[in-house]
């Protein structure tokens, strides 16, 4: 009976469906490898080569959030279209935006290799190879935003699973091969490249067919200001996450700092598990935009979900505080554990955050950017209040409950209802044409 109740539960949540479960559990699985890959190189290269390294990954997290816009851009569109049953949806092809994405790669690539003297100077690096292999880096994950934003739009989410768990699995591998090679810094950025290799072939095989194909309207499928409301909305939900740690390094003593951005690192743990939970949300609402009663169920399970993922984490950190701060930087940082319990309240309030954002996305609605608000007023606060690090985690924790609370109130007022369609069916907007036609779904 147990075990039908568990089953239940699974389903109740979305998670017995299209692989979703795996994509849960390979997205811990993924994170998990990160977190050894960052461990296992600070220890195999030391702190001075482990510093430049930290700095090129930070580079790298950038390109991912990027990425992740982009990504959701195409998700919306083909989630948006792929089910429906007309000229439009049968004509879609995605050959013109991987034709962009390669360009767009190959620039960023030539850019990046171009200036990689710069970089050398800047990060005190022994070479310019490690910049060029960053480099090699961003142009794979540009490209790899069309085949996996197409997966997930169709809600492909276990060959995307296994894509993202066999990219950490070779980075963390072939990271420790190589530098133990004594390729150093280069060793381990070849790594990172080379995985992102991997899963990009991983994504690119399924659809390799319709990848090729030439639609006969294919000039608009991804509307410009779609992908400038997504980049917008999820940059700012990204500075959000991290706009405390930049500013305690600026406000308070070097040590403190230090202390201060461990805590945080150490609190983003309660981001992980909600992060899987809202990429499939997002395709999942994006596909029943015409049907306001399924929007709502998705919601609200989504965001029971997260939450109770989000109280869970919380419980943890403040419960193991010591032992998790113990863990993952040493007992140097043990002063950490005064705010790593105040800042896992605010990252599991963005881990909810996050959902609400891409709901709003999912809709189209220009509201998804208003954690740029919550943003503003972090900054003003942590001006005004810095004395110490629990004072900026008690900014944060305010500012991150006021601005969930906004957008909580406004998504449920923006909730479309019944009586809003015509016969249980609304016509959507015509995704990528200059002219609407009238779709119906499928039953």
């Amino acid at each position: 009976m147990k075990i039908f109740r568990k089953l239940e539960l699974v389903r109740r949540f979305g998670l017995a469906e299209n692989g979703a479960l795996l994509f849960f559990g390979g997205t811990i699985v993924a994170a998990g490898l990160n977190f050894l890959y960052q461990a296992l190189m600070s220890r195999m290269l030391g702190p001075s080569i482990y510093g430049a390294l930290g700095s090129l990954i930070a580079l790298t997290t950038i390109v991912t959030l990027a990425a992740a816009a982009l990504q959701a851009a195409v998700t919306h569109a083909v989630a948006s279209t792929d089910h429906l049953d007309n000229e439009w949806a049968t004509a879609m092809s995605m050959r013109r935006p991987l034709q962009y994405a390669l360009a767009g790669g190959a620039l960023c690539f030539a850019v990046i290799a171009a200036t990689s003297p710069l970089f050398e100077h800047y990060l005190h690096l022994k070479s310019a190879l490690p910049v060029v292999l960053f480099g090699l880096f961003v142009a794979i994950t540009l490209v790899g935003i069309i085949p996996q934003g197409l997966l997930m739009g169709r809600l492909r989410f276990s060959t995307v699973a296994i894509a993202i768990v066999a990219n950490a699995a070779v980075r963390c591998a072939l990271g420790v091969i190589l530098v133990e090679l004594k390729f150093g810094l280069n060793g381990a950025m070849a790594a990172a490249a080379l995985a992102s290799a991997v899963q990009f072939v991983i994504l690119v095989y399924p659809v390799r067919t319709e990848l090729r194909r030439v639609g006969a309207v294919e000039d608009r499928f991804i509307r410009t200001r779609a992908v400038i409301l997504a980049v917008v909305a999820l940059g700012g939900v990204s500075t959000f996450i991290g706009i405390d740690s930049f500013l305690a390094r600026h406000f308070l003593p070097r040590v403190e700092s230090g202390y201060y951005v461990a805590a945080a690192t150490g609190a983003k743990i309660t981001l992980f598990l909600p992060a899987a939970v809202t990429q499939m949300a997002f395709p999942r609402i994006a596909r029943v935009i015409a049907e306001p009663a399924k929007i709502r169920r998705i919601l609200a399970q989504n965001f029971t979900f997260v939450s109770i993922l989000g109280i869970v984490s919380t419980l943890v950190i403040f419960l193991f505080s010591h032992l998790i701060v113990g863990v993952l930087f040493g007992h140097r940082f043990d002063a950490a554990t005064r705010t790593i319990g105040l800042l896992s309240v605010s990252s599991a309030e963005l881990g909810v955050m996050t959902l609400m954002t891409y709901y709003f996305l999912a809709r189209r609605l220009m509201f998804a950017t208003f954690s740029w608000v919550g943003v503003a007023a972090a900054a003003l606060a942590i001006w005004g209040f810095h004395a110490n690090p629990t004072e900026i985690a008690k900014v944060m924790v305010v500012t991150t409950s006021a601005t969930l609370l906004v957008q909580v109130v406004v998504a449920w007022f923006s909730l479309p209802r019944d009586a809003l369609a015509t016969d249980g069916v609304i016509t959507p907007r015509a995704p990528f044409t200059h002219h609407r036609p009238v779709d119906k779904e499928t039953t």
